[in-house]
């Protein structure tokens, strides 16, 4: 009997240490399920004009073609800020829709209370998910964008509405001047002050620049410029240095010899194509707007990067709002990831591009015969995508949406007169500081 129990017990000590030795099976993830019904999910976001249209026409085509029962219904909420603000009240309610257009400082903001779904597993699933080639095929930053460090590394968002900021130009009035798109912060100023115009009275009727308080365009000229937007620990901002001074310096130089003025809200898209500006910086976005006056006015004009400190290191800002998937069941969670998937797809990302003006989100997009076409119809649209490899993305770590208001503010200051540059930034700096701390 001892002789028994014993042999028993060796060879349950052997199987043990054998079962413990083995390779534990890969665990599937509610990425890798297979849908099994009809599924209904909804899209919020802020796309209003054409750009709607281009969006609501590719709903339709995957609701028609997905083969998997999935339906998505795309809402407007109004602007960016108002669908912001109805999501972080969706939150509180518990009534959020499955996903929803966002940019990176959104979907910090929804971290908060825990409900954005990691995508991480999605686009590596073996069974739902993107091969390594079709994943390096994804401009590396519009990727890179959507990876949030505060939040353990987790990708948070996906490619979706992307643009970057750039120069429009009137080149008839280049043409007048008899001077070329600058390249350098110096050769920008000059022309500027060169295109400025006055009537007989001394009021004036050209300027060279249009002033915008949005915070990515301040973003964008400290790239420029060679500066940096967070420092190196991603606590604090590094925009309060030289850099960031020189951009408001600028400013308060073109505000008081009257070169530039601040259009009010929209006004530039008339006054550029209109003959009564020189030089606007904005968002690739912002071209069926301007082409729809430029093609009644007959003004000729063109996309341009920013002017640089260094021309050899060209660099502006990448934005464009991205799309969120909100947790809620797995085959909800799964049926949103398979459409922003097709969405990114190239034939997908360039047929979007091509109607709705803004930038494809794959490489492989520029080969699309869609798009090639779109381009040779608006050139400035190649303009525009010759310079995605140049983009960088703005901050995406909580409270970033709070310090834009913030930038803004500290423009505003320095154009109305009430603050020096050196004091704005200094006090912006001291504030943007105290919004990371608060939201660490």
């Amino acid at each position: 009997m001892r002789v028994k129990a014993t042999i028993l017990a060796t060879m349950m000590l052997v199987s043990a240490a054998c079962s413990a030795a083995a390779p534990a099976p890969q665990q599937s993830t509610e990425a890798d399920i297979t849908l099994s019904g009809p599924v209904s999910i909804t899209l919020w976001h802020a796309l209003s004009g054409p750009q709607q249209v281009a969006l609501d026409a590719m709903v339709k085509k995957f609701n028609e073609t997905n083969g998997k029962g999935i339906t998505v219904t795309a809402l407007n909420q109004g602007n960016y800020t108002v669908l912001g603000q109805k999501l972080m009240g969706a939150i509180q309610a518990g009534s959020l829709p499955e996903l929803a257009h966002a940019y990176e400082s959104n979907v910090a903001d929804y971290m908060k209370a825990a409900t954005v779904v990691d995508l991480g597993p999605y686009k590596d699933s073996k069974t739902n998910g993107l091969s390594k080639a079709s994943q390096d095929d994804i401009y590396k930053g519009y990727y890179d964008t959507n990876i949030f460090p505060q939040f353990g590394n987790q990708l948070l968002s996906w490619p979706f509405t992307k643009s970057l900021a750039v120069m429009y130009v009137n080149e008839d009035i280049l043409k007048e001047l008899g001077k070329p798109i600058p390249k350098t912060w110096d050769e920008f100023e000059a022309t500027a002050a060169a295109a400025v115009k006055k009537d007989a009275s001394g009021k004036t009727t050209r300027y060279g620049f249009g002033f915008t308080t949005d915070a990515s365009y301040f973003n964008a000229q400290v790239y420029s410029r060679g500066g940096s937007l967070m420092a190196a620990d991603n606590q604090t901002v590094a925009w309060n240095s030289t850099q960031g001074l020189q951009v408001l310096q600028m400013y308060d130089r073109m505000n008081k010899n009257g070169s530039g003025y601040t259009p009010a809200g929209f006004d530039w898209q008339n006054d550029l194509p209109g003959g009564k500006l020189l030089f606007y910086f904005s968002t690739t976005s912002s071209i069926p707007f301007l082409k729809d006056i430029a093609d009644k006015t007959g003004a000729k004009w063109s996309i341009a990067n920013l002017p640089q400190a260094d021309t050899a290191k060209p660099k502006t800002v990448q934005f464009g709002a991205n799309v969120a998937i909100f947790k809620s069941t797995a085959e909800k969670q799964l049926a949103s990831w398979l459409f922003i998937k097709w969405m990114s797809e190239t034939d997908q990302s360039a047929q979007f591009a091509a109607t709705s003006y803004y930038m494809p989100v794959r490489k492989s997009s520029a080969d699309a015969q869609i798009l090639k076409d779109y381009w040779a119809k608006v050139p400035q649209g190649k303009q525009g995508f010759d310079l995605i490899q140049y983009s960088s993305p703005e901050p995406n770590v909580r409270g970033q949406q709070d310090v834009r208001n913030v930038v803004s503010d500290m423009m505003t200051s320095v154009l109305a007169g009430k603050a020096t540059p050196d004091a704005a930034i200094k006090a912006a700096g001291d504030k943007a500081n105290a919004i990371f701390k608060d939201n660490q």
